[in-house]
């Protein structure tokens, strides 16, 4: 049973969807430790999961940060949303948390910083025994990436309209150097020295600062998938979660029994992350899923194919099929906000439904 957990991260927002820089504030109040932390941007907050072996104990962590950050921005008069990115423009969007890693990123990477910096992500940890591994799985999770952007995808709303993508965030992130698909490495030490050349280079400030769309994690013994962007709801971070561990364990059985698939090189993998980003899973052709009432796009039903063993193995087979029959009749995040943008009768009515979104109306445990 592999070991996982989820960093996600959130914005602050007032009633007319403008963000507010009280993140520090609020990360004070919380008494939530190193659990909630500020991020770069002085409007973002991101939460830190413990690590979880059951999917159980980790919608409990999902749903209790969420509820914690959210009753503290309620206290401040805010809203806690989960979007990929800012909906509306304001006048502090370009503000940095003071804190002298975010100012030294911000000094380095100015244009990046203006045009993402808010930009929001949910990130998965899996635990592996080595990275010696790591890498190998690094390389074989390439293909997959663009179908995990897709499933994720959720900032179709910037600058108050329908920008035309599913994940708009993606489009915005591509303004940093060093955001790209991981490489395909021989060994631990040829990782290494990329990451140290890149920091080198100047294409950023330290090793946590080289922003893969999957890595080695640089503070712990996991895989750290960052393609997606941050989840509406908590169910929906949980089934991102679910389905990366299940993809993770699959390709180390498959080295484990000397399966060498060939990982994707080249321009195909870019380009497939672009379509997927602008049409969502719209862009993965559409067959016969694994059930025959629904029609799920044919890359997301060879996915679901590829871990249901793993899945079965961890007992957490019913809960991504009923993920994924969610995803098949409402929507990725992305579908639903163009729903909830369509159906509100102001601005502050899409606000608050966006934040009812992301904390749900359930007990923990």
């Amino acid at each position: 049973m592999l070991t996982v957990g989820v960093e996600e991260e959130f914005l602050l927002l007032d009633r007319d969807g403008a963000v507010v820089p009280a993140a520090l504030d609020l990360v004070r109040a919380s008494g939530a430790g190193g659990q909630v932390q500020p991020e770069l941007m002085a409007y973002q907050i991101e939460t830190a999961t413990r690590v979880c072996t059951e999917l159980g104990d980790l919608r409990s962590e999902l749903v209790r940060l969420r509820q914690l950050v959210a009753e503290g921005a309620e206290r401040e008069g805010l809203h806690m949303v989960a979007a990929g990115a800012p909906p509306y423009p304001s006048a502090a969007v370009a503000e940095v948390t003071a804190h002298p890693r975010y100012q030294a990123i911000a000094r380095q990477f100015p244009t990046a910083t203006a045009v993402a910096g808010g930009d929001c992500a949910c990130q998965v940890h899996v635990g592996i025994p080595d990275r010696e591994v790591g890498v190998q799985v690094l390389a074989r999770l390439r293909p997959w990436l663009p179908v995990l952007l897709a499933l994720t995808a959720n900032s179709a709303v910037v600058n108050g309209g329908d920008t035309g993508w599913r994940s708009y965030r993606y489009r915005m992130q591509m303004h940093w150097p060093t955001f790209r698909p991981p490489g395909v490495w021989a060994n631990p030490d040829r990782y290494d020295r990329t990451m140290q050349s890149l920091v080198d280079s100047g294409a950023a400030v330290d090793e946590a600062g080289v922003y893969l769309l999957a890595r080695l994690s640089s503070r712990y013994p996991t895989v750290e998938v960052r393609v997606g962007d941050a989840c509406l709801t908590a169910e929906d971070a949980l089934l991102f979660a679910a389905v990366v561990r299940a993809l993770v364990a699959t390709i180390m059985l498959d080295l484990r029994i000397g399966w060498h698939d060939e990982p994707l090189r080249g321009r195909p993998l870019d380009s497939g992350l672009l379509t997927v980003a602008r049409r969502g899973v719209d862009g993965l052709r559409v067959r016969a899923g694994w059930e025959p009432s629904l029609a799920l796009p044919h890359r997301l039903s060879l996915l679901l194919e590829k871990v249901t063993p793993a899945l079965i193995a961890m007992g957490d087979v019913e809960e991504v099929r009923r993920g994924f029959e969610r995803i098949a009749r409402h929507g990725t995040g992305a579908d639903r906000q163009r729903a909830l943008l369509s159906r509100a009768t102001s601005r502050r009515a899409f606000i608050a439904a966006l934040a009812d979104a992301a904390v749900p109306a359930l007990s923990v445990g």
